[in-house]
């Protein structure tokens, strides 16, 4: 027997415990190895459990997806069905295959694809998160369908945005409430404004409204039961009445005018629409009346109809009624070939008579011409105003073209007569007349209209109180003054205007005192035009008073600026027409035209012609005596050819007469201009007034009007009339 150390004894001990150990730890490894793959399997279990269920809820959210009573709809940014449920698919009527990737708005009606547009932007540029609207879609199988569509942006994590979409079906709601609404428009009608009767087969009433019974004073319990026949206002027929009922029986309604009569046994026009009421088998049950009122309409009516085709003051036919009867008679007279007249009527010396007595005066003496040319023609002639002073005569069935001259001569006799008129019991006016023939002269209204015109201008140029037929001569003449006209506006506006400057002289000192201001044009293609020529187209127009401010304005600005640079001073005259006086206020224009150049009053000579005062003699004193309060100095110019009187000549505040160049031109050959010239001298200084001649041309009327003591003049033998820049030389070496 072998005894071992205490230290082999000890590591034996040592490594039997090791074995020991490990061994039990190998045994608890394995145990908990055994444990955590429990555990695991237990999880694995779960997991799949859990994917099961999780697998059923996602085929049941699939199917109530697919299947739900609303249709699903997801869109993409750009508008295009991205996803569908089969209740979508079904309600567009469409495979899925070929709605997928469509764009949603090729659905939609015409007229909602613009609102659509900015709904859907608003919806991608996040404006609104979500919204609800309504929208027509037109299905390819032509299907038209009431939607309510609700729509909602998302943002989904790692992918792109949509919109989804829900839409529910609302036409067969929409159909209803449209049904319903028309029960309540009917029910609404029957009660509404219109008076509206129900009678049987017989014509026996069964039902009326409010306003039946408003229109004809009865209580429902006084018609109801009775015939239509209570209505009836005696004024009609059987013959009107039977063909109201035959129209009814064969095409079923009638509508028309008709006189009734109300409970008070008033008879009133109104508007009648009856309609018959069939049964399945096509029998009439009942007949549905509307009654409308139009007696004050049909009043209103006339008045309106008055009112387009009379004139309101003389209650003639106007201008339109006029034209509509001219083509008319042309062609019945075409068709007849009888002659045919048109007159064109222009009152002389009208305007004096508004100017002096009024315009109720002048409308008085309208009315007055017009009843005696309504009872001066025949009755198949008509005579109408065009507005003013201007009437024209249409002349039917005559037997040759002097008719109508016969007839201008009675009209001129007739209107030559003295007017009475509430304010003058002896008012005198003349009338021209203008002629044109149909065939002739033309054969439309436009072209007999104007030729008679032109005939009238033809007639008050030679000497007004006559008549003349049209002539081609006298009308190229007239075109000839409107085409000037025509090119003066240009002139204007393109500045072919210029003022020349013909001195004034003091006959005793020989110094110039002054310049009359000339107007001249320029025309680029015509050369130089002289006042003659134009200044009375201007005055035939407004133009004359564009023209007068321009050279008014143009003169104190030149006259200003002489002095500026040293000039000394002097008077510049400067023509006003009579038509400035009356188009415009020369007070207002003057003042503002000094104030705007700084030119000094007291150096600022107005000319008016002495014809010009005469014309407007009633108010031209007032407008004179303000010009001159303000400091302007006035002048009459053409003195002599006006045949004005020593009393409203002394009226004036004027400072000069001028005496015209006609008495100047034969001086010393004829002694009666001698005789003339010396008068005006005399009287103009009898009556405080400076007198200068005009036209000037030999040193022998020079001498002459010396003699007489004639104060200044004017004319070639000075100098003619010369531009601003030729004047001020002239004049500076003429001090």
């Amino acid at each position: 027997m072998v005894l071992n150390s205490p230290d082999s004894l000890q590591a034996s001990a040592e490594t039997q415990f090791a074995l020991t150990h490990s061994k039990l730890t190998a045994g608890l490894a394995a145990d908990k190895l055994q444990h955590e793959l429990l555990e695991l399997e237990m999880q694995n279990e779960e997991l799949r459990a859990t994917h099961l269920a999780l697998k059923e809820a996602l085929d049941n959210y699939a199917s109530l997806y697919e299947y739900a009573p609303i249709s699903y709809l997801t869109l993409t940014t750009e508008g295009r069905i991205a996803e569908i449920n089969l209740t979508g698919v079904a309600l567009l009527g469409e495979a899925r295959e070929k709605l997928l990737n469509r764009r949603f708005s090729s659905l939609l009606s015409s007229k909602d694809a613009d609102r659509w547009h900015l709904l859907f932007t608003s919806l991608i540029r996040r404006e609104k998160k979500e919204m609800s609207f309504e929208l027509v879609l037109q299905t390819d199988q032509q299907r038209v369908l009431q939607m309510q569509a609700n729509c909602v942006f998302l943002m989904a994590h790692n992918a792109a945005p949509t919109v989804r979409m829900v839409l529910i079906d609302i036409t067969e709601a929409n159909d209803r409430k449209q049904k319903e609404r028309d029960l309540r428009i009917s029910a609404t009608a029957f009660d509404a404004h219109s008076s509206m009767i129900v009678t049987d087969a017989a014509g026996d009433i069964l039902r009326v409204n409010q306003a039946f019974l408003d229109l004809t004073g009865y209580t429902k319990s006084e018609v109801v039961g009775k015939n239509l026949r209570i209505l009836k206002s005696g004024r009609h027929d059987k013959v009107f009445y039977g063909a109201i009922w035959e129209s009814i029986l064969r095409i079923g309604s009638w509508k028309g005018e008709i006189w009734d009569r109300r409970k008070n046994g008033e008879h009133f026009l109104c508007w009648l629409s009856i309609a018959a009421v069939k049964a399945s088998d096509g029998g009439i049950t009942h007949y549905v009346a509307t009654h409308i009122d139009i007696t004050e309409r049909k009043a209103a009516e006339a008045q309106i109809f008055n009112l387009a085709f009379y004139d309101s003051l003389t209650q003639l036919p106007n201008r339109r009624l006029l034209h509509d009867c001219l083509i008319s008679s042309i062609e019945m007279a075409q068709r007849t070939g009888r002659q045919l007249a048109l007159l064109m009527l222009g009152l002389d010396c009208f305007k004096s008579v508004n100017d002096s007595l009024g315009h109720s005066a002048g409308d008085e003496l309208l009315q007055q011409v017009a009843a005696r040319m309504t009872a001066l023609l025949r009755d198949g002639d008509m005579v109408a105003r065009l507005g003013g002073d201007e009437f024209v005569v249409l002349l039917e069935n005559l037997t040759g073209p002097h008719d109508a001259g016969r007839v201008a001569d009675d009209i001129i006799a007739e209107l030559s007569r003295p007017f009475k008129l509430s304010q003058n019991d002896d008012v005198r006016i003349g009338v021209s007349i203008g002629i044109s023939l149909l065939a002739q002269h033309g054969d439309t209204p436009q072209a007999l209209m104007h030729n008679a015109d032109a005939a009238l201008h033809q007639a008050k140029e030679q000497g007004r109180g006559c008549a003349s037929y049209f002539s081609e001569e006298f009308t190229a003449a007239v075109q000839a003054r409107i085409a000037l006209g025509s090119r003066l506006q240009r002139a204007i506006e393109q500045q072919e205007l210029q003022v020349f400057y013909q001195p004034q002289v003091n006959i005793a000192s020989g110094q110039i005192i002054g310049a009359e201001a000339l107007v001249r044009w320029h025309d680029p293609v015509h050369g130089l035009i002289l006042p003659t020529s134009f200044i009375p187209v201007a005055e035939e127009t407004s133009l004359i008073v564009a023209i007068g401010a321009w050279v008014l304005r143009d003169v104190c600005r030149q006259g200003r600026l002489w002095l500026d640079k040293g000039l000394p001073s002097l008077t510049l005259a400067v023509n006003v027409s009579p038509q400035q006086f009356r188009r415009c206020d020369v007070n207002v224009l003057v003042a503002e035209v000094l104030a705007e150049t700084g030119f000094p009053v007291g150096q600022l000579k107005l000319e008016i012609t002495e014809s010009g005062l005469m014309e407007y003699q009633d108010n031209i004193t007032e407008i004179l005596q303000n010009l001159y309060d303000q400091g302007v100095r006035l002048a009459i110019d053409d003195f002599g050819i006006g045949y004005s009187s020593l009393a409203r000549l002394k009226s004036f505040p004027v400072d000069v007469l001028k005496i015209d160049k006609s008495f100047i031109d034969n001086i010393p050959d004829n002694k009666d201009d001698m005789e003339i010239a010396s008068t005006i001298v005399a009287m103009g200084h009898a009556l405080g007034f400076s007198v200068l001649a005009e036209g000037v041309e030999t040193p022998k009327q020079l001498a002459f009007l010396t003699e007489i003591d004639c104060d200044s003049y004017q004319g070639y033998i000075k100098s003619c009339p010369l531009s601003a820049e030729e004047f001020a030389e002239f004049y500076l070496s003429h001090i």
